[in-house]
């Protein structure tokens, strides 16, 4: 397999991710920052901080030991996705119900007391997102590219369409089925859409899986293959390190707008401001993010490919190859994001605007968790994963830390710091891992002159007024990163093999 062909799968892979993020971004961000208030868009954040920790803790990282495990010889394909599923489907029931039992007293412990519906609304998200891990997970196994992005881009068409109703049309017109609109509940509308679009993309999961499994029930007899899949306690001893590793990143990535919900000022109502503020400049670093989680969707699974059976025989250049161009395509759109805020600031409400300063932070970090995650294919790969757990939980340590402890003098600056100086730790501990146990010759040198190149054209780019100037800054930029990496672009992406 060659990196022209993880490019191949990233473009196609990532396609419903960046097209519906950019669809949700530029429709959804810039609509919901017009009509609702900082203190209401800071619950929102607050509440996504919570979605995506139980998300993380319930899928138990079964995307991952799908990869892991369905790849190899050793173990039947549908057995091992069956089982993975089987206990998803377990563990949804037992905790999602259990909170639903609890969920005026979890209203009350996030300070929404008056609020229970969006504690219900958080979990009802929660399970069918977590339900889909699994039927997403072997489409990408299975390269079924163009069904994965149908269905991903069909939850983001739902989604816009229920909001289109919930927050234009019902508020315009008159009641629907007796239903008053009610304005306090903006975030319980909001709320809605998502669960809304998160179960129809579910229904569609199961009724291809169900297809699926029919149609192999008739092409291949039971009794004629043997299906064997790993034992569950085999499954959870591959996952239960890296579900830290996700919970961790969860945190990461969106403990600062909670951390700041209960820190940073006197009053709720204050703390609330900032926190929209935080998560506003969080939505301009999605950009970023973007190629990312499409480098992601596509990496994992080609990584677990590659590697095959034998990894003292895998091919260990691919990985260093697609570091690099992970790198190039990192420094220039974090430097392009940087260079163009005057004009993409305009998508999110002019209020929104002032903690925009933690920006060039937050894509620091971005980029540094981006080339964590090349890193840590290492453990993954030799199921070394408790070393995983280790590596973020020791991050996450660090981003508490100094959240707590530089609050006072750097503000919102503080939790934007954490994250940086976590996922520089977590890069160097994953490579200290990767250079132990799976080494790679991975060009570091060249990354950090990426890094330089973008920073010094972002710094020059800053100084210009004119849009034309750091236009013209950018294509400079492009054209010293052409002339220091054609060769070996031509050579990787453009070359017949």
């Amino acid at each position: 397999m060659s990196l022209r062909k993880l490019g191949g799968e990233t473009i196609v892979y990532g396609l419903s991710n960046i097209l519906g993020r950019l669809l949700n971004f530029v429709i959804v961000t810039k609509f919901l920052t017009g009509i609702m208030s900082s203190e209401e868009y800071g619950v929102v954040g607050d509440l996504f901080l919570w979605t995506g920790l139980l998300i993380a803790l319930l899928i138990f990282r079964m995307d991952t030991v799908v990869f892991r495990f369905a790849s190899r010889d050793e173990y039947d394909a549908g057995a091992v996705f069956r089982r993975a599923q089987q206990f998803v489907v377990v563990l949804v029931l037992l905790c999602i119900g259990g909170m639903l039992l609890l969920d005026d007293a979890l209203a009350d412990w996030l300070e929404y007391p008056d609020r229970v519906v969006y504690v219900q609304l958080v979990l009802a998200t929660v399970a069918f997102d977590v339900l889909s891990a699994v039927p997403l997970a072997r489409l990408r196994l299975e390269q079924r590219a163009w069904f994965f992005v149908a269905v991903n881009l069909g939850n983001v068409a739902v989604n816009l369409l229920l909001i289109y109703l919930f927050l234009v049309a019902l508020p315009a017109g008159g009641p629907w089925f007796g239903h008053e609109y009610l304005p306090e509940y903006r975030v319980g509308y909001y709320l809605l859409t998502i669960a809304g679009a998160a179960a129809f993309r579910y229904f569609l999961l199961l009724g291809d899986g169900l297809r699926q499994y029919g149609r192999r029930r008739r092409e291949v007899p039971e009794q004629a293959t043997p299906l064997r899949a790993p034992a569950v306690r085999t499954l959870l001893r591959y996952s239960l390190p890296l579900t830290i590793v996700s919970v961790a990143g969860v945190i990461n990535a969106l403990f600062g707008p909670t951390f700041l919900k209960w820190y940073f000022g006197e009053t709720v109502s204050e703390n609330l401001y900032w926190s929209g503020q935080f998560n506003a400049a969080m939505k301009l670093a999605v950009f970023l993010n973007l190629f990312i989680t499409a480098y992601g969707y596509a990496a994992e699974p080609f990584f677990f490919r590659q590697a095959g059976k034998d990894l003292a025989t895998a091919d260990r250049t691919i990985y260093a190859d697609a570091t690099r161009a992970y790198g190039i395509v990192g420094a220039l759109a974090s430097a392009g994001i940087l260079l163009f805020l005057p004009w993409l600031k305009e998508i999110i409400d002019e209020g929104e605007q002032q903690g925009l300063y933690i920006l060039p932070a937050l894509l620091g970090a971005n980029f540094l968790f981006g080339l964590y995650s090349n890193f840590a294919m290492a453990y993954k790969l030799t199921d070394r994963t408790y070393l995983g757990g280790a590596i973020a939980f020791s991050g996450t340590v660090v981003a508490i830390t100094l959240s707590v402890l530089l609050v006072d003098r750097y503000t919102i600056l503080a939790p934007a710091f954490g994250m940086l100086a976590c996922y520089a730790l977590m890069c160097l501990l994953a490579w200290l891992v990767s250079r132990r146990y799976f080494p790679v010759n991975y060009p570091l040198g060249r990354i950090l002159l990426y890094v330089l190149l973008a920073a010094g054209a972002v710094f020059w780019g800053s100084s210009q007024d004119a849009m034309w100037g750091r236009g013209a800054v950018f294509v400079l930029l492009l054209a010293v990163f052409y002339f220091l990496e054609h060769r070996w672009l031509q050579e990787t992406f453009l070359r017949r093999k």
